[in-house]
């Protein structure tokens, strides 16, 4: 590009998400779709998930999208709030989809939050307690 008898670089795709860095992460914390911030700033998916991942951003972006399952969260309530006693049987089953599937999205991004509890946890009726065994040949 020449701008006033200067010749200017091109930006690649990591100086464009950069720039726009508090851009992007708002976008991402609102739990706006990825195609849509790829749309916005015409960068590549492969640059938007190295920003989220590898950047000097990617900390912040990252906590953006645990804050954007909450979003997610609530789409679910409102998915099966909508259901109505008078609406057709097809109506109600794809209410309750969209609400399986926003709650399964929140899981994705947080899933500390809302996703399934896989670590075993003792309490003080039941604590866990760790056995030590010694195998000899």
């Amino acid at each position: 590009m020449i701008k006033k008898g200067k010749i200017e670089k091109k930006k690649t795709q990591k100086e464009i998400l950069a720039e726009n860095a508090e851009d992007v992460i708002e976008m991402i914390r609102q739990a706006k779709s990825y195609e849509d911030i790829q749309a916005k700033y015409c960068v590549h998916a492969k640059y938007l998930s190295e920003f989220i991942t590898d950047s000097e951003y990617s900390v912040r972006a990252r906590e953006a999208q645990k804050l954007s399952a909450e979003s997610y969260a609530i789409k679910a309530e409102k998915a099966l709030l909508e259901i109505d006693s008078l609406d057709t049987n097809a109506k109600v089953t794809r209410q309750r989809e969209l609400a399986s599937h926003y709650r399964w999205y929140a899981s994705k991004k947080n899933p500390s939050s809302f996703g399934d509890s896989t670590t075993l946890r003792g309490d003080n009726e039941s604590p866990l307690s760790s056995v030590n065994v010694i195998l000899n040949k």
